[in-house]
């Protein structure tokens, strides 16, 4: 049995669950764990693959940790699993030092991100310890980008022959089944615009995440005070932030934007806007970069490891992060330009197509296990790893 650790359920629901069904499919038999939050039904009910709840996630109080150690170390002494595979920076931590202390043969640290790349001062320190200790305690490493493995390399959180990236990565590529790209074409964005209450010849800018610094949120915000015109219908649309959110970040309302806090499916968002944007100061694979990417769109993002493995010069714009002005500009050359947002759509959805199709990534995950003692033996060259 392989157990798959991830304390968010929005996360476990995109990331892990896909890994999970595949993994038992192809005869590995795999569960996940998770935390059983509030507010956070809908999508832990969605989940269909099988699944057990603990409390595992890192908290700021010693005696919280110590007892959900203990805890979680007595429930694996009695699974007894093959191997643990802990998901995520924050929460892996509990997991794979009680799978040490269990004597789990097999520790997987799957990262996805380097959230001590955002931060400076004491604070960054801290994060990279956690990063450090993470990889320690693991047998294994995977990492969700090839740019953010070779930062860790870097930075002496993990050596080069312990950390691998599948394919050309992500945590599980995308279901282009579900993101068929005939649900984007002409027809379907207006259709979306109409759906959304969004002009026909606006000028639409997508946003998904949550209201934090770390992802550039305030950043945003500005910037499109400088994007949009007084007498304009563009649209900033939000998905994962109210407009209580929006004003709490800036003080007052902003024009042109629209924020409806969380959706389940966004896929309508997609093929009604024309640029996906993602400021991160900070990100692991940013998979609202690659959805808008399989919805043929053009991209904008930060130039940090991992949003960096997504938007190319073919598909999108990187700007510096914190950059309020240059990310204003990366908007406004896209916005003035109908010819260039269909030439860099065009290419998002060719490289998701080539290189991040989740059929092959369910292989990889089997590949990898089979390399490193899991499920059977032999060699793969499903783990891309790149200098």
């Amino acid at each position: 049995m392989i157990i798959h650790l991830i304390h968010y359920p929005v996360s476990a629901r995109r990331f892990v669950e896909p890994l999970v069904k595949s993994l038992n499919a192809q005869g590995i038999p795999s569960e996940l764990w998770l935390e059983n939050k509030e507010g956070f039904q809908e999508f832990t009910a969605a989940i269909d693959c099988p699944k057990r709840f603990a409390r595992f996630d890192l908290s700021a109080n010693p005696v919280v940790v110590l007892v959900r150690l203990l805890r979680l170390y007595a429930r694996l002494l009695k699974s007894k699993p093959e191997a643990v595979h802990a998901h995520q920076t924050r929460a892996a931590f509990i997991p794979l030092l009680a799978a040490l202390l269990a004597r789990v043969p097999i520790r997987i640290y799957h990262t996805h991100g380097t959230p001590y790349l955002g931060y400076r001062g004491p604070l960054r320190a801290a994060l990279w310890l956690l990063e450090f200790l993470n990889c320690r305690f693991a047998t294994h490493v995977v990492a969700v980008a090839h740019s953010i493995r070779r930062k860790m390399i870097q930075h002496r959180i993990v050596g080069p022959s312990k950390c691998t990236v599948l394919g050309e990565g992500s945590a599980c590529g995308i279901d282009l089944a579900e993101f068929s790209a005939d649900q984007f074409d002409e027809q379907h964005k207006g259709k979306s615009r109409q759906e959304l209450g969004i002009a026909a010849d606006a000028y639409m800018v997508l946003y998904v995440g949550r209201p934090f610094r770390r992802k550039g949120f305030h950043v945003l915000l500005a910037a499109w005070q400088n994007v949009v015109a007084a007498d304009s219908r563009d649209v900033l649309l939000i998905a994962g932030c109210t407009q209580a959110d929006v004003v709490k970040a800036m003080g007052e309302p902003v024009r042109g934007v629209h924020a409806f806090g969380y959706r389940s499916d966004l896929r309508v968002c997609y093929a009604a806007c024309d640029v996906v944007v993602l400021p991160s100061f900070h990100e692991g694979f940013g998979y609202s970069l690659l959805e808008g990417a399989a919805a043929a769109r053009p991209l904008v993002g930060t130039d940090i490891p991992g949003i960096d493995s997504i938007v190319t010069r073919e598909n999108g714009l990187l700007v510096p992060p914190g950059d309020g002005q240059a990310l204003a500009e990366a908007l406004l050359a896209l916005k003035k330009d109908g010819a260039l947002r269909q030439r860099m759509g065009h290419a998002s959805r060719q490289y998701v197509e080539q290189c991040f199709d989740r059929r092959n990534f369910g292989r990889f995950m089997v590949d990898y296990y089979h390399q490193i003692g899991i499920g059977g033996n032999g060699t793969t060259n499903a783990t891309s790893v790149r200098s």
